[in-house]
C-alpha cells in the first residue's frame, strides 16, 4: 500500500533545531518501508523585516506487507 507522511518542523522555532533530514531519516530507520519519493518545499515569510524560511517535506513510501 502506498502512503505519505508529512514532516513540518516547529514553525515557532526560526532556527529549526529539529532538523528535517533527521526526522525523515529516523522515520525511515524505524519503519520497514520502501521510499518512493521525497518532495521538499520551502515557504518564506517576511516578519518585521526579517525573512524566515519554513521547510517541509512529504515522504511517499510503500509499506512492505
Amino acid at each position: 500500500m502506498i502512503k505519505v507522511k508529512t514532516f513540518i518542523p516547529n514553525s515557532q522555532n526560526p532556527l529549526h533545531i529539529n532538523r528535517l533530514d533527521l526526522s525523515i531519516n529516523a522515520f525511515i530507520a524505524e519503519n520497514d518501508i520502501e521510499v518512493i519519493d521525497i518532495k521538499y518545499n520551502t515557504a518564506a515569510v517576511n516578519s518585521d523585516g526579517a525573512i524566515l524560511f519554513y521547510p517541509s517535506a512529504m515522504l511517499i513510501y510503500k509499506t512492505k506487507e
